[in-house]
């Protein structure tokens, strides 16, 4: 049998094994919290102690769209059944109509205590405290309308490490959000439908018969984020990516990286066009989407500093350890 060496004592493969499990069984036996990120097309829950360190992860396709009417409590608990029994808090389309528990909007501008003074409470079926985040809105006669539901909590999450004072954060995706901070509160905040309407040009228009879809070109990237910065508006911008390769110009093979340049520099230009040069902005997700940002970002001379997905993870904790204190 094989043999491992662990401090002064050499361990069987089998009593090492063991030793894990006590310490995976220890580790379970201090959670204190479950955060759930419950979206249109997945769910991702964390297993949270009470110092908010992050025991374990698990994820699935259960999104809102693809649960019955009724199904939401099962599809969470087929999740988590195998972790401790303790309260779970929630953010997301979840608080949707369609998740089953709708909790109306909280109007902006509002800070960490008026989401927890605003949460949905009930307990499920075995029993296990929950708490839904109800989501924030934009509702005012000097601009249009704007609604999120589970951004907000990575933007929570990302205070501590910003700090008081005035903050721009932008949260890529589907639907990208830009929000406005001020020590601690959140201003005020807008969406830009770039990353479904890159989806829906690239599959579902004429753009699409043109594009090398499996293809990626740095260089058709960075050309369509110059594109986007050029006095022509977006809509007369969008045909040269069909007319580029019918003429040579735009080789296929870079069109799509070409589109892509050219929609996020759109959203870029329109959402700093009042940021003054060697301003920072704070861009939370996935490095596979916020390292596209960046260049479009530092080419208007404005700073850029990275957070990853996980930090709704922490707005998440931070809201519960303020919901503890009102009980």
């Amino acid at each position: 049998m094989q043999t491992f060496t662990c401090g002064r004592r050499d361990l069987t493969a089998r009593a090492r094994l063991a030793e894990i499990a006590a310490e995976m069984g220890q580790q379970m036996s201090s959670a204190a919290l479950i955060a759930v990120d419950w979206g249109t097309s997945n769910m991702r829950a964390r297993l949270i102690d009470a110092a908010g360190n992050v025991l374990a992860e698990a994820a699935s396709e259960d999104g809102i769209a693809r649960v019955a009417a009724g199904g939401h409590e099962a599809a969470f608990e087929r999740l988590v059944g195998d972790w401790p029994q303790v309260p779970a808090i929630m953010a997301g389309m979840i608080a949707s109509r369609q998740g089953g528990r709708e909790a109306d909007y909280l109007p902006c501008p509002a800070a960490v205590g008026d989401l927890a003074a605003s949460v949905l409470r009930f307990e499920t079926g075995n029993g296990r405290p929950v708490a839904i985040i109800p989501g924030m809105m934009v509702r005012s006669a000097a601009r249009d309308g704007d609604v999120m539901r589970g951004e907000e909590l990575q933007i929570l999450g990302a205070l501590e490490d910003l700090g008081s004072g005035r903050h721009l954060i932008c949260l890529p995706g589907t639907h990208s959000k830009w929000a406005e901070i001020e020590n601690g509160i959140i201003r005020d905040f807008r969406t830009y439908m770039t990353g479904e309407l890159f989806d829906l040009l690239r599959r579902h228009s004429i753009l699409g018969t043109t594009i090398e879809h499996a293809a990626w070109s740095e260089e058709g990237f960075r050309e369509g984020l110059a594109a986007a910065g050029a006095e022509v508006g977006l809509l007369a911008r969008l045909f040269s990516v069909r007319a580029g390769t019918l003429l040579g110009t735009l080789p296929v093979e870079k069109s799509g990286s070409y589109l892509s340049g050219l929609l996020i520099g759109s959203e870029v230009s329109s959402a700093l066009h009042n940021i003054a040069a060697g301003s920072e902005v704070c861009i939370i997700g996935n490095p596979d989407l916020t390292d596209l940002y960046i260049p479009a970002v530092a080419g208007r001379d404005i700073r850029c500093r990275q957070l990853g997905e996980y930090i709704g993870a922490k707005g998440l904790f931070r809201l519960a350890k303020d919901l503890r204190t009102r009980r």
